[in-house]
């Protein structure tokens, strides 16, 4: 979900007071005043420099001052003085004044069975809260939309209707719609919850995604928009804003039709809705709209990941600005001419302007995705070789040849059997064991070892033991990689980022060493994590954690992650990452990351303890407010155990008070 744009510093609103119960059934209805108190009745108090903000109470339906009030009025009190308030057309989860104490208040908190817990997201239909299910005691994401979508009781039934046809879409690859409802005038609907990033999120991040993983994308995506279709819906709104991962291995559609009433609202003003840059070209010309428009959108999504940009970028959602825009051909490998020819006649396919031109049946689409897949993969797997280099012989030479072969071979032959014969006093003493069991057993206890040196923070010495075991001869994956990655993070707990860097790039570059399930989710892991931590001057933004998990391998990438950032002296970026790192339950299968997690906790204390002190001092009330930190900068200074990073810190903010 994408982050809250609420600015946290705007002044809070002034709520209409209701001055009694007794004078409830006189109070001016909601659709007399905006809910804005009269400045000639009431004084509002100048509030504090920083007031702590409190929740207004709702006005339960049994009590008596609720059942005095107007037909759809919407009351909350106050909790500091009880007085209450008309907060029917305030927006959920804002920012209100008491009108009679001045007490900061959050209001609007609660939809029914529903209570906001905090704003996760906002676009043009309207807001997304993280909130809880009183009922079911679970968090839900409660999408409220804007109050003008459903003014009429017709256009509340269209939605109704398009929630219980996407509430009955049970796929992995669809956000599941839990229920739907109203409250006071505004319609609302509970889903599934997805804690982590969106696509145009990791496009903010990493501007590309590799072409392997939109691959995958792409086909999860367009597996969720067949399941819909088995329910005659289409999505009609396709974009990688909606698009989210519930991991980094899974991607979820999200917002099934309500983009319909969106359509309607913005053709009376002769407009269309939907993002410009992957609209379908039949919308534009007011033709009706089918899976193959969501083909369209889904294409161009696609195209964006891999390029880097959408095929068409417009300023503008003027119609006949976008139909001069759209009749222009285009061409994928125009602008990632890197991008194999399998996926880029995909995605050349998928934004034909012509719908007959793109894929008759989501069947057919998957199915092309998964060969370019399949393609790409056997690429990486069997790299092309130079031509071998044309020998031509004589007749002579080739029986020549042919002697001599016969004669190795009834030497080898002779050699073998005596070899064989004698072997008992050629070989003595020499244990029968099956090839590799004995290396196997011997590396694992080696790596165990190098471990516990690096958890004691013995690094120099951990480094050399990961160097040594990635260099053993005939060692297989993914015990390399493991080796080579242990031995990257041991550089960076010792600064040396650099070097770090170059064994995360040899891991990159080196690229998928699998192709088979479950391998290949453990190799992309490697060549994905490694990409990010061979660019040794680029911190690692820590909205990336969220595509990996804590609860599995991918946790030993949160740590890396979080000690780059970390050697970089970005602790604010470092800190959130650690904390995901230490809190997660080590993997079973992967008992020595659990190693780590004892050793990590001192650097995200020291991190926290630092950034807590900063916090303090940039919000210090006065200069002699910030000097009185002084002696707990101090004390903090000497209580750091991890190194000169955090220790940087308190040294800057001496500086910052001494200015």
């Amino acid at each position: 979900m994408p982050e809250s744009t609420e600015d946290p510093q705007a002044e809070p609103e002034q709520a209409k007071q209701v001055d009694s119960p007794e004078d409830l059934a006189d109070a001016p209805s909601a659709d007399q005043e905006s809910g804005t108190a009269d400045p000639t009745e009431t004084t509002e108090p100048t509030p504090p420099a920083e007031p702590e903000l409190m929740d207004s109470l709702p006005v339960l339906g049994e009590s008596p001052m609720h059942e005095a009030a107007s037909d759809g009025q919407l009351l909350e009190a106050c909790p500091a003085c009880g007085t209450l308030m008309d907060v029917t057309l305030q927006d959920p989860f804002s920012k209100i004044h008491c009108p009679s104490c001045g007490q900061a208040l959050r209001a609007r908190k609660q939809f029914n069975h529903y209570k906001l817990l905090e704003l996760i997201g906002q676009g043009g239909m309207g807001q997304v809260f993280k909130a809880q299910d009183c009922n079911l005691n679970r968090n839900v994401a409660l999408k409220v939309l804007r109050r003008e979508l459903a003014s009429s009781p017709e256009e509340r039934e269209k939605l109704a209707a398009e929630a219980r046809i996407t509430a009955s879409i049970n796929h992995p690859y669809v956000v599941k719609v839990f229920s739907f409802g109203q409250d006071h005038g505004q319609f609302y609907m509970a889903m599934e919850l997805i804690p982590n990033a969106s696509l145009d999120d990791l496009l903010t991040l990493q501007r590309r995604v590799p072409e392997m993983q939109v691959l995958q994308i792409g086909m999860q995506i367009a597996e969720g928009l067949q399941a819909a279709l088995e329910k005659d819906l289409i999505h009609r709104d396709i974009k990688p804003g909606n698009i989210l991962f519930a991991d980094a291995h899974t991607a979820k559609l999200v917002d099934f039709g309500l983009a319909i009433i969106m359509d309607e609202a913005a053709a009376a003003v002769g407009e269309i809705w939907g993002t410009p840059y992957y609209i379908a070209p039949e919308k534009l010309d007011n033709q009706p709209e089918d899976f193959r428009s969501d083909i369209y959108s889904l294409g161009g999504t696609l195209f964006h990941a891999l390029a880097g940009r959408p095929p068409y970028e417009a300023e503008t959602a003027s119609m006949v600005a976008l139909k001069q825009l759209k009749s222009q051909p285009i061409s994928l490998q125009a602008f990632a001419p890197d991008v194999s020819s399998e996926t880029a006649y995909v995605i050349n396919r998928m934004i034909a302007k012509n719908a007959d031109d793109r894929y008759a049946s989501y069947a057919e689409l998957i199915e092309h995705l998964g060969y370019a897949r399949n393609k790409l993969t056997e690429r990486i797997k069997n790299p092309p070789q130079p031509k071998a280099r044309v020998v031509l012989e004589t007749k002579e030479t080739r029986n020549f040849t042919a002697w001599i072969t016969m004669a190795l071979l009834v030497v080898a032959m002779v050699a073998g059997g005596v070899i064989y014969l004698y072997r008992d006093q050629i070989f003595p003493g020499v244990v029968k064991n099956a090839p590799g069991a004995f290396v196997q057993a011997e590396f694992d206890a080696a790596f165990a070892s190098a471990v516990k040196l690096a958890a004691n923070r013995q690094f120099d010495e951990a480094r050399s033991e990961f160097r040594n075991l990635s260099q053993t001869p005939g060692i297989t994956q993914p015990h390399k990689n493991w080796a080579l990655m242990n031995e990257g993070l041991t550089a960076l707990f010792l600064g040396d980022i650099a070097g770090a860097a170059g064994l995360f790039d040899q891991i990159q570059k080196a690229d998928l060493y699998s192709s088979v399930e479950p391998e290949v989710t453990v190799a992309n892991f490697f060549v994905e994590a490694c990409r990010l931590l061979s660019q040794p001057d680029k911190v690692i933004d820590r909205r990336t954690s969220s595509l990996y998990s804590n609860a599995n391998f991918e946790s030993f990438g949160l740590l890396c992650f979080a000690m780059h950032n970390w050697e970089l002296g970005d602790l604010e970026n470092a800190e959130p990452i650690l904390r995901m790192f230490v809190s997660g339950r080590p993997p079973k299968a992967y008992p020595w990351i659990g190693e780590y997690k004892t050793m990590a906790k001192p650097y995200r204390e020291d991190a926290r303890l630092v950034l807590g002190l900063k916090r303090k001092v940039d919000t210090a009330a006065s200069p002699e407010a910030a000097k009185a930190l002084l002696p707990e900068i101090e004390a903090a200074r000497a209580a750091i155990t991890t190194g000169s990073k955090p220790s940087e810190v308190p040294d800057q903010l001496v500086e910052k008070i001494n200015k």
